[in-house]
């Protein structure tokens, strides 16, 4: 296979990569306010395929160090799409860890105990989606966008910690569900996390632009 469709089909592999992420955080959690759960199948499916396709982005990375042994830009690009392949897994783990909590967090949110946890879903979801056009367009022009938005997850995880604290002095506070809401806000901060390192990791790099088309043969 040429170099250039090697290529094109690496970052199409990591493109998807992210767009299976960002299904599996909209599949768990429709809205930051909705209150039922997706059946565990959907998010199950979604996980294994994230699952699979990391491993073939793996292969197919070291299928071209070892194929074209690349220098300069080309080696820039590869190293950037394991770095990206391990980012996304990271944040899908992290997801996957938030919907094991979040039905037990239905009373504790119930009783607005930590009102400031659906605005940081919120959040979080804005910066995965953002990450996921950019990485999709493998453009980094965005990434400022994104970093600002996780300025903003920030300081709402500050509020997330400060309702917690205040809401376990109460007399008949639900200590175990307040520490979950804490360990969900912790996840949440993962996952935006993850995703801006990944569209970072394309500004460090010549992989930073937009790949040519590829002309036929």
């Amino acid at each position: 296979m040429h170099i250039d469709r090697q290529r094109e089909r690496l970052r199409d592999r990591v493109a998807t990569l992210a767009t299976l992420v960002e299904r599996a955080f909209v599949t768990t959690f429709a809205s930051a306010s909705e209150q039922a759960m997706v059946p565990s199948e959907r998010l199950i499916d979604i996980q294994d395929d994230i699952v699979g396709l990391a491993h073939s982005t793996h292969a197919d990375a070291i299928e071209f160090l070892v194929r074209f042994r690349p220098v300069a830009t080309d080696l820039q690009f590869v190293t950037t799409a394991l770095g990206c392949s391990a980012d996304l897994q990271v944040a899908a783990v992290a997801i996957d860890g938030v919907a094991g909590l979040w039905e037990r967090l239905e009373p504790t949110r119930n009783a607005d105990l930590v009102p400031s946890l659906d605005r940081m879903m919120a959040c979080t979801h804005a910066v995965v989606s953002m990450a996921s056009d950019a990485i999709g367009s493998w453009d980094a022009r965005g990434y400022e966008a994104i970093r600002a938005a996780r300025g903003d997850l920030r300081a709402v995880r500050e509020l997330v910690r400060s309702e917690v604290a205040k809401a376990a002095m109460r007399p008949t506070a639900p200590v175990e569900g307040l520490l979950d809401a804490d360990t969900a806000s912790c996840l949440l901060d993962r996952v935006a996390a993850a995703s801006a390192a990944c569209v970072r990791r394309l500004t460090r790099t010549g992989a930073a632009e937009p790949l040519a088309p590829l002309v036929p043969s």
